[in-house]
Order: C-alpha cells, then structure tokens, then sequence
C-alpha cells in the first residue's frame, strides 16, 4: 500500500510481474478478461472472467501465467479499513468466488474509471463496494478453519492446542482443515502474521525484545529463528540496513509491507510495478 493510501487497485501489465509474496493488506485479484493461473502455497487456480480470489494477510500469492488478453485487477485494502468494510468476526472462507454477468460489467467500469477519479475517497467507495461483495460470496468452507483465522488475526500469540480447544477441534483436525480451507499450514500463516507484527512495533519504536513479545512470539530467539528462515537475514541485519536492499531485490519500489516467501532460488522482480 502507498503511503497515505487506505485502498489501491492496480491494473495488471503482462510486462511486470511480482514474485511470490505476503504482506499484512488483505487483497482480491479479480479477472475481467482472459484467465489467470494464481498460485497460494501449494495449490493452484485458474481464473476465468468474473472469478475472483481473496487473500487474507499472510497468505503468499503469486500470478503464474495468464492469456495475452488478460484483464486482471488487484485491490487491496489498509486492515484497518478492510475491518470496517468486512466483518472481521466472518472473513471469507471459500477459496474463489463468481460474479453474475450484470456484476462483472457494473464492476469492469467502475474498476476502469478508478484511475479518472480524482478523490481518494470516492476511489475508496469503488474497492471497498468490491470488498463487500466478494465476502458476501465467500461463504462456505469449515466452521473451525474459518473460527481459527479470525483467532489469529487478533491474537496470533495463541498456539495450536489453544485455537484448537477455543474451536473445539483436535488439534490435528483443526490443522488438516485449515490447510485445506486456506491453502497455507495454520502454524506457518501465525508465524507470518506475527513477523508483519513484530516490523510494525519495532517501526512504532519497540526494541526488538519488545517487539518480538508483542506480536505474539514466546521469546526473541524464536522471533530471530522465524525471521531468519522467512527473510533470510536477522532482525538487527533487516532494521539496520539489510531492509531497504532486500526489498530492493525482492521488487523495486514495491509497498515495504509485502515481504517475500524465501525459497532456494527465488525469483527476482523485473519491474517497479506493483502488479501481482
């Protein structure tokens, strides 16, 4: 997200792509045209025109392949926004949803007229409306999966024996379901959360032992381990220099809010775009 921005929506530009990804802002790809090959952890979906995907903060994304007529669109919204356009006691649960055809062409012009709106705020009305309608689609999926995301989201300290107790599921189960319903293991979205967290209390002036113990980890080693294996480098390394290059690397210009998913050999950005 831009600095000052509470909701953005970008155009998709076959030219510029972004390599896999997570960041705090909870997102939608929306396809008006052509089809879309969207991967989230392990799975894959295409997308054809009038399907759309949410993403929940942690969720790592990646657009793998698309027609040359693509149309895809990415919204995004600030969380603290999103929590008053989307009841964050019932975030979307489905994996996709579909438009009717009277949607999908009242959506494709207002989406294609953001750009030519001059206030921030009626851009604002434009993607939250899309926000609105896509949780109201996004029904479905386990009770207990959905129950443990809105845990997490506000208090991603809990382990999974507790989530599970509070959801009234063995643990085992709980975390079968989850990874099925959101396509990423529980413990790993917890630890991704409580990563963006603890960035944003050492950006509020926490020291990094404060930090790691308000976003929900049992002890800095544990934060340092996390980090590490996510980033690739250790939180003084990050705040002290490291932050800047690594994002840099990972895509230039792109929101300091979207952290990359470390593999063995990542991708590297080609392009400024913040495009998925």
């Amino acid at each position: 997200m831009r600095p000052g921005r509470r909701a953005q929506v970008w155009r998709h530009q076959p030219a510029f792509r972004r390599p896999r990804h997570f960041h705090a802002e909870p997102e939608i790809n929306l396809v008006l045209r052509g089809w879309a090959r969207l991967g989230v952890g392990a799975s894959e979906r295409t997308l054809r025109p009038g399907e759309l995907v949410f993403f929940h903060p942690g969720q790592d994304h990646v657009l793998l392949d698309g027609a040359p007529d693509l149309e895809l669109f990415v919204l995004a919204l600030d969380p603290a926004l999103a929590e008053r356009v989307v009841d964050p006691g019932r975030p979307p649960s489905a994996w996709s949803a579909s438009l009717s055809p009277a949607e999908l062409e009242s959506l494709s012009e207002a989406l294609r007229g953001v750009s030519d709106v001059a206030s921030a705020e009626a851009a604002e009305s434009v993607i939250a409306a899309v926000f609105e309608l896509a949780a109201a689609r996004m029904v479905g999926g386990g009770a207990a999966a959905r129950r443990a995301l809105e845990e997490l989201l506000v208090a991603p300290h809990a382990s999974l024996t507790e989530l599970a107790a509070r959801v009234r599921k063995h643990p085992s189960d709980l975390s079968r379901d989850f990874h099925r319903q959101y396509r990423v293991p529980l413990v790993e979205l917890r630890a991704r959360i409580r990563l963006m967290r603890f960035i944003e209390q050492v950006d509020a002036g926490d020291d990094l032992l404060r930090a790691s113990f308000e976003a929900g980890f049992g002890s800095y080693s544990q934060c340092h381990r996390v980090f590490r294996r996510s980033l690739g480098c250790s939180p003084s390394a990050y705040f002290g220099g490291k932050r800047a290059q690594l994002d840099h690397v990972v895509c230039p210009g792109a929101p300091s809010s979207d952290l990359p998913v470390r593999r063995p050999s990542p991708t590297a950005c080609t392009s400024r775009s913040p495009s998925p």
